[in-house]
């Protein structure tokens, strides 16, 4: 994985290039973070004129944009301008938009990911459809709601809406969640209080499909994000594809450092690798500082935590057959902002210039004081 950092135009972009054997890229993620906060509109146009310019220097096609995602420090004041954007583009992408306010201070934040192999784009409502010259199809749900969300509805009943209009929309498609989801991330803006009602819906659900601790469940962060709706308690985003062989996926455990999910009562899968065409793709769950035992790790130490947090990935990379090298990116949370300056050197030191994105968003269990989730990518 090719890494890198450039300034450009008033902000600091991180890179990774997965590329084939004759040096063709086929994925790029890259990270943008202004390098200090402005108005809202001038915030959005220096990401967006730096992005112009990434695209320009490594001749990266707009219409290869697939993935974006917006951590704003005032979801509800920011939205506009973030629409706006997008209209801007000249080219669809799914778009995740969540109030997880950046660490380093600035208004917004972007996390963004272009495929050199897409060759159609298709949009039903906030799912989106790439096919590509693999023959794949990848799909996105984005920023799903209860669109029925009122003052009285608690984040269970929320949660449970949500998916059931995701196994809707996927039927229409013929698929289902159990066969061709990858990965979720659930956001409540007061995790610590709806994460349970969130915990309750989602294992009633899989239940009900038989994703099971025998069969297998989904990669999924589950954070303290805002929806940017007065009454949502919760929203989220997927991933999947359609139509893979199940020998393709592979479900990453590593016992020796971390629990089973299913231990402490939730269900989600540690990682989930998939091979699509000649690439393997890993996704790493948010991962905090928690041993084989289930028990948070140096509770109240946020670098020791961030170490161990490590730790973990590393155990996950290397279950999984991949390496520090091929990281694609990190999205690190931080239940307090004030450690940013402790985790950050911790980080880097860890893998140079790899994209990271970092936030204020509490994780779903008091004592850990950090949760990373992160990609990887190696061309087989």
């Amino acid at each position: 994985m090719d890494t890198g950092i450039l300034k450009l135009v008033g902000t600091e972009i991180r890179y990774s290039f997965l590329r084939d054997n004759e040096s063709h890229w086929m994925q790029v993620i890259y990270t943008i973070i202004p390098d200090g906060p402005e108005h809202i509109a001038e915030q959005i146009r220096t990401i967006e004129n730096a992005e112009k310019e990434f695209y320009g220097i490594f001749e990266i096609g707009n219409e290869t944009s697939a993935a974006k995602r917006f951590f704003s420090s005032d979801l509800i004041t920011h939205n506009d301008e973030i629409d706006s954007y997008k209209k801007r583009q000249n080219t669809d992408f799914f778009m995740s938009m969540t109030e997880q306010p950046p660490a380093s201070g600035v208004k917004l934040a972007l996390l963004g990911m272009c495929l050199s192999n897409i060759t159609s784009k298709i949009r039903d409502n906030n799912i989106i459809h790439f096919d590509t010259t693999s023959g794949i199809r990848h799909f996105f749900a984005e920023h799903l709601l209860d669109s029925g969300a009122d003052e009285h509805s608690d984040s269970e009943k929320q949660t449970e809406r949500i998916f059931v209009y995701l196994q809707e929309k996927l039927s229409e498609v013929n698929t289902t969640i159990e066969n061709s989801v990858l990965r979720t991330w659930i956001y409540a803006p007061h995790v610590d209080a709806d994460y349970p009602g969130i915990v309750k819906a989602r294992k009633a659900l899989f239940d009900r499909i038989n994703l099971t601790k025998d069969t297998h469940y989904i990669a999924s962060t589950g954070i303290q994000g805002g929806t940017g709706g007065r009454f949502s308690r919760v929203s989220m985003d997927a991933y999947g594809v359609i139509g893979i062989p199940v020998e393709n996926i592979r479900y990453i455990h590593a016992p020796e450092h971390l629990c089973p999910t299913h231990d402490y009562g939730v269900t989600f899968e540690r990682a989930t690798a998939v091979k699509l065409g000649q690439t393997d793709f890993l996704f790493i769950s948010g991962t905090a500082s928690i041993d084989k035992n289930g028990d948070v790790v140096h509770p109240g130490d946020v670098e020791k935590q961030t170490l161990r947090t490590l730790q973990n990935i590393s155990a996950l990379l290397d279950s999984a057959g991949f390496a520090k090298e091929d990281l694609s990116s990190f999205i690190v949370y931080l239940r307090d902002i004030a450690d940013y300056g402790f985790t950050r050197p911790l980080i880097d030191q860890y893998r140079e210039n790899l994209p990271a994105v970092y936030v204020q968003a509490p994780v779903c269990r008091p004592g850990w004081l950090i949760e990373i989730e992160a990609t990887a990518a190696r061309f087989i």
